[in-house]
């Protein structure tokens, strides 16, 4: 699971719920990541989404992560 690589890089992780989208079968997981990386030890902050696709039953048949990239690796080099 791509999550748990989240949890080793920033030991003091915290993951906001910043809403949800849906229409039909899809539906939109907005969240913000924040915590200090362990490496570098700077503060970052990114948000991003999962995109799901549900089943009839409203349960995830598949899903899809985004957020920046750039900015989630800017922010592990130098910070906030």
């Amino acid at each position: 699971m791509w999550a748990a690589g989240f949890y080793t890089e920033f030991p003091d992780l915290i993951v906001t719920y910043d809403g949800t989208r849906w229409a039909g079968g899809h539906a939109i997981f907005l969240w913000t990541l924040e915590g200090h990386h362990a490496e570098t030890k700077n503060h970052v902050k990114v948000g991003g989404w999962e995109e799901w696709e549900l089943d009839e039953n409203l349960k995830i048949k598949s899903s899809l992560g985004w957020f920046d990239a750039e900015e989630y690796e800017r922010q592990i080099a130098e910070g906030l």
